[in-house]
């Protein structure tokens, strides 16, 4: 049987610890978890980062964390700073992959005695990006790290869609703030999700932490009964036209459209729900009713 993804990440967040002599403060794990991501998996990470209050931050570390802590692998203790702390008597090195345990001892044998003040500045300096929502950057950076505006899109284009069928959390909150929005419009009927970030609380919790607002406008959603047994796209076709012909006619769906017409008027604005495929998803006939309706053109991101 093959091993999930989720557990041999687990793994190197172990052998990471114990090759830094078994204990490690969240903030040094998560700086020393980035640098061996970025340095060692250029295609496919294992995690990746958001800038959020002190540098990069990886949410899905801070929840496998957690629960090598609940199956009583790690010692985490949420209410002091004491350092993280492997907990069963094992050794982690015997359980990743040969290449990785290599990488591992080269990139402990660089940053062996980085720790802490130390650790954050050759991080901040190095990768200036993940200081943009940075409480601390000032004690590292003599100037603010600006995005450059370049890299977004024009400031006509307010309105966007993202869905985050196959990308990571992390992923899908760094697209957000690399298209500057400033709004996320959660167009889900229910905002439940089986897939890691994605459940309403998260999301919002974690947007609203990193300057973006949450707003969630059920009477956008479709019914999920309503989207069972789409085999094609006739299927999509069909659910898309009542959709557009009965819900998108109601009066509080009529509402939300002016609302978020107006709200474009000053921030960027982007529709999400799940599907990759804005032709798959109910957010593109929202986006195409708004430009119908408004003449806002929008972009799927």
């Amino acid at each position: 049987m093959k091993e999930r993804p989720s557990f041999y990440r687990q793994r190197l967040i172990l052998a990471l610890i114990s090759s830094f002599n078994g204990k490690l403060t969240r903030l040094d794990l998560q700086k020393l978890l980035f640098l061996f991501m970025e340095e060692n998996f250029q295609k496919k990470k294992a995690y990746e980062f958001v800038p959020y209050h002190y540098g990069c931050y990886s949410f899905q570390a801070n929840a496998d964390l957690k629960t090598l802590h609940n199956y009583g692998f790690i010692y985490l203790d949420e209410n002091t700073k004491k350092p993280i702390s492997l907990y069963r008597d094992s050794n982690p090195l015997s359980m990743i992959k040969e290449e990785d345990k290599s990488k591992l001892v080269s990139f402990v044998k660089k940053y062996d005695n980085l720790r802490g003040d130390d650790l954050i500045a050759h991080v901040y300096k190095s990768y200036p990006y993940y200081t943009l929502n940075s409480k601390i950057a000032h004690k590292f950076l003599k100037t603010k790290y600006k995005k450059e505006s370049s890299l977004f899109p024009s400031i006509e284009d307010s309105l966007f869609t993202i869905g985050y069928e196959g990308i990571t959390f992390e992923n899908y909150l760094n697209k957000l703030i690399n298209n500057d929005i400033g709004i996320l419009c959660d167009v889900r009927k229910n905002p439940y999700s089986m897939k890691f970030g994605f459940s309403k609380n998260m999301l919002k919790h974690a947007v609203e932490q990193m300057g973006l607002k949450y707003i969630h406008l059920p009477e956008l959603g479709i019914e999920s009964e309503n989207r069972q047994e789409l085999n094609c796209l006739a299927d999509y076709k069909k659910l898309f036209n009542d959709y557009e012909l009965t819900t998108l006619q109601s009066e509080e769906a009529l509402t939300a459209l002016e609302y978020i017409f107006e709200v474009s008027k000053s921030e960027k604005i982007a529709l999400t729900c799940f599907e990759k495929d804005i032709d798959c998803c109910h957010r593109g006939v929202i986006a195409k009713k708004l430009f119908e309706k408004y003449e806002l053109e929008y972009t799927n991101i």
